[in-house]
């Protein structure tokens, strides 16, 4: 099962909407900011060092950054229906909108 750590005012809502799009099962770990310092709690920097958000797990893999995550999911799950040909037009439509 995919596990989604999202921060509060993160990148995670792209990482979610691929998810849905690949009609892939999927859970979420919320995890707040401190309000003072706007940093990630303790418990996120277990999963992900420096405390980013979004983080995916995926069985044994741990990966972080939303454009990371995105190029991840397409390749693993897609299936080759989202991620179009390199070195065409319509792959650097898909770079420019994932």
């Amino acid at each position: 099962m995919i596990t989604v750590h999202h921060l509060n005012n993160s990148r995670s809502q792209r990482v979610l909407w691929l998810l849905e799009e690949l009609d892939l099962e999927y859970e979420v770990k919320r995890y707040e900011r401190d309000p003072k310092t706007m940093l990630a709690p303790a418990s996120l920097r277990a999963v992900h060092p420096l405390g980013k958000s979004p983080v995916i797990t995926d069985g044994a893999l741990t990966l972080a950054e939303s454009g990371a995550i995105v190029e991840y999911l397409v390749d693993r799950y897609g299936g080759g229906r989202l991620a179009k040909e390199l070195g065409t037009p319509e792959r650097l439509r898909y770079i420019y909108w994932g």
